[in-house]
């Protein structure tokens, strides 16, 4: 990836690619990628705030010229990448959580995709799912196109559940999953939880993130399932619903895929057990548990000073997870695991429906040992090439880089590929 913005560190060349990826999905122009990334300077955000919100401001422009011309289908690829564009524009400001830019960023990122949803060749509504005392999460429900496998035959369409993960919005998920579904015959549901977009960064109805993610799945079939009821004539098919999640999101879906309701899960890149993969890369005697708190605090922010993407990492989570030192947040990751009570098995045992898992040779984070294998491993329900696939693809082209980022094409093939078998959709 080095090939790719060389005068870039690895963290700033990701989140470029991640941007630029998008660009066979309408989210990304290449050569509005090209002139936003000249104009930026290495571990400065306001350099990359300032770069994307000009670049979005441009595009919303077009977006209003292309709607008053009539012309809805310039229009629409205008206003997604608007969205993409306001999303990528306060991801480095996470290093001040407290910024108000981040939530008015994704405030006009969600009111550029709605404006983009309306002008789809097929529907799109809006939920708010029920979650815990009288709070919601925001939500789409993405409809197949007219001529769609399930589209045209009148047929029950299968669903994708998406859920995003550590930074992702769920309008990013559009271009990664939901894109990829409503052309293929799928519906496809798209959520945000607790500490992920706008439901992180509201006033008074903050949510915060949460190992539990089962709890959330759960909200959001349960919602899924009031909705078939409700509207019979979207023709719903509740005995064919997927999972899919990448990265942190892929950690979410396993524990998911835990209710009986989950006919098949995609972990995407994700993790078995975070705290074992922070303790890996830090000697024990440098843990909280062994300096205090005190002292690794001191150390933690005087890192922070100086590494740009350790900064954006606890700060970040500090914004995720509601903690407000460096050691809580140590505390808080470490219990985003897929181990089971001392003893018993895992999570992953009480899985019994199909999963794909996938693995990434090129990722900034955990290794393939200590997470795709161990998981594969642990799904102890289900079979080697039959109820379980593991797909770890070489080469970055392919989806080597985490969360198959830049790769889309790759995954769209390989999981629809997979979810067609295991849901006994034929060819055309």
């Amino acid at each position: 990836m080095k090939s790719l913005a060389p005068q870039f560190t690895e963290f700033f060349r990701f989140e470029l690619l991640r941007i630029l990826g998008t660009a066979p999905f309408h989210g990304c122009d290449v050569s509005e990628w090209a002139e936003a990334t000249e104009s930026i300077k290495q571990d400065d955000p306001e350099s990359w705030y300032g770069a994307w919100t000009q670049a979005a401001e441009r595009v919303e422009v077009m977006a209003e010229e292309a709607m008053k011309n009539g012309d809805h289908h310039g229009a629409r690829w205008a206003f997604l990448r608007a969205c993409n564009y306001r999303r990528a524009s306060e991801f480095m400001l996470h290093v001040q959580p407290s910024d108000p830019r981040l939530l008015a960023s994704l405030v006009k990122a969600s009111d550029n995709f709605r404006q983009a949803s309306k002008l789809l060749n097929s529907p799109v509504e809006t939920l708010e799912i029920p979650f815990g005392n009288g709070s919601t999460l925001p939500g789409y429900l993405f409809l197949p196109a007219g001529g769609t496998r399930a589209g045209h035959r009148q047929e029950k369409m299968p669903i994708l559940v998406a859920t995003g993960g550590f930074d992702s919005i769920q309008e990013e998920l559009f271009f990664g999953m939901a894109d990829g579904a409503r052309v293929r015959g799928y519906a496809c549901v798209t959520f945000e939880g607790p500490g992920q977009g706008v439901v992180a960064r509201r006033g008074t109805d903050r949510l915060l993130l949460r190992p539990d993610w089962e709890v959330v799945i759960k909200a959001v079939l349960d919602h899924i399932f009031q909705v078939a009821v409700a509207k019979p004539h979207l023709n719903l098919d509740l005995s064919r619903i997927a999972l899919v999640g990448a990265s942190m999101g892929g950690y979410f879906a396993l524990r998911g895929a835990t209710d009986p309701r989950v006919s098949a899960v995609v972990s995407v890149d994700g993790f078995y057990d975070l705290g074992e993969m922070m303790a890996s890369r830090t000697p024990r005697f440098l843990w909280p548990e062994s300096l205090g708190d005190g002292i690794f605090n001191w150390l933690l922010g005087s890192a922070q000073r100086w590494h740009f993407q350790t900064r954006w990492e606890f700060q970040h989570a500090m914004l995720a997870t509601g903690a407000t030192t460096p050691a809580e947040v140590y505390r808080q990751l470490a219990r985003y695991h897929l181990r089971g009570p001392e003893g018993g098995p895992s999570v992953l045992d009480r899985i019994k429906c199909p999963a794909l898992i996938t693995g990434s040779r090129d990722t900034l984070y955990w290794s393939l040992e200590e997470s795709t294998y161990r998981i594969v491993r642990e799904l102890t329900s289900l079979e080697e090439g039959k109820d379980k696939k593991v797909w770890i693809p070489t080469g970055w082209g392919q989806g080597s880089l985490q969360a198959k980022v830049g790769a889309f094409s790759h995954f769209h093939h390989n999981m629809f590929s997979w979810l067609d078998d295991v849901f006994g959709i034929g060819a055309e």
